[in-house]
């Protein structure tokens, strides 16, 4: 199942079909089986507390607290608490890029680096973030204002550079050294996003950004903590454990994946997990 912006019926402000803003209670967030998001999701907890599930990983989200949350990854909640309330902005892939340039100093892949793409700030962070919220709110509700899409862009584009500054100040993240290193980075996950299905070489990504493999592992290496290969994997096997848990067949979720065979694709899932596909079925 994917998560699309019509599951969500609730107070919101769209612009086409590409960026979406949301208000909501306890109800208006409600899921009754894991999802897949399909954009760009950044939700922000104005009070109470969720616990949610990305890509398996379990995190209560509290007060002041903000969530990540990029294309093709796997979103569930457990728990939420009936004082909960939380603003949710998502837009397409398009939507972001337009606004890389000023962005590019300024990446919060850093989020994803972390066990839980998640940061807590503390009231007066939120409350300065929430006023770009309510005026691109105030712009995205105004459909006579012609040049409200890029008055949008242009506010979310210094909600992010709230979000860097305040990872600065607690240390998650330091000014990048190299614009270029940055770059490839930034690609590389979204690359990795859209293809990790049928693309599980490194040197497909290596070539995408026009870089050795070995260059690619290099920075990963160092930027990110992980080198290409575990990166791609861990996608890959967060897939495989989603798609297990759905009413597939073995055979059936091998080639969704694009595995050779149902025997290559238990030999790879026992390798990453210590157990087989099946055995992995009736553990859940």
């Amino acid at each position: 199942m994917n998560f699309s912006t019509s599951d969500l019926d609730k107070n919101s402000v769209s612009i086409d079909d590409y960026f979406t803003m949301y208000f909501g209670s306890v109800d208006s967030f409600l899921l009754e089986s894991p999802v897949r998001s399909d954009r760009i999701y950044l939700g922000f907890c104005l009070d109470g507390s969720a616990e949610v599930e990305v890509d398996l990983i379990n995190h209560t989200i509290i007060k002041n607290e903000i969530i990540l949350i990029p294309p093709n990854h796997i979103l569930f909640h457990h728990k939420i608490s009936e004082n909960f309330r939380f603003v949710l902005l998502s837009f397409s892939n398009k939507f972001f890029h337009a606004l890389s340039n000023d962005l590019r100093k300024y990446p919060l892949y850093f989020l994803l680096k972390q066990k839980f793409p998640s940061l807590k700030l503390d009231e007066t962070e939120m409350s300065q973030i929430m006023e770009f919220y309510n005026l691109m709110w105030k712009y995205g509700e105004d459909k006579q204002n012609k040049y409200r899409s890029d008055l949008v862009k242009h506010l979310l584009s210094l909600v992010f550079i709230n979000i860097y500054y305040c990872a600065t100040k607690r240390n998650l993240e330091k000014p990048p050294a190299s614009s270029r290193r940055e770059e490839i980075i930034g690609t590389f996950f979204s690359l990795i996003f859209e293809h990790f299905k049928e693309a599980k070489d490194v040197s497909f990504y290596a070539d995408k950004l026009c870089v050795s493999p070995k260059y690619l592992s290099t920075v990963m290496k160092e930027v990110v903590g992980k080198t290409t290969k575990e990166c791609i994997d861990h996608f890959v096997i967060i897939e495989c454990k989603f798609l297990l848990n759905s009413n597939l067949t073995i055979q059936e979720v091998s080639q969704q994946l694009n595995f050779p065979n149902q025997s290559f694709f238990g030999k790879y899932f026992k390798k990453h997990t210590g157990m087989s596909p099946l055995n992995y079925r009736h553990t859940k």
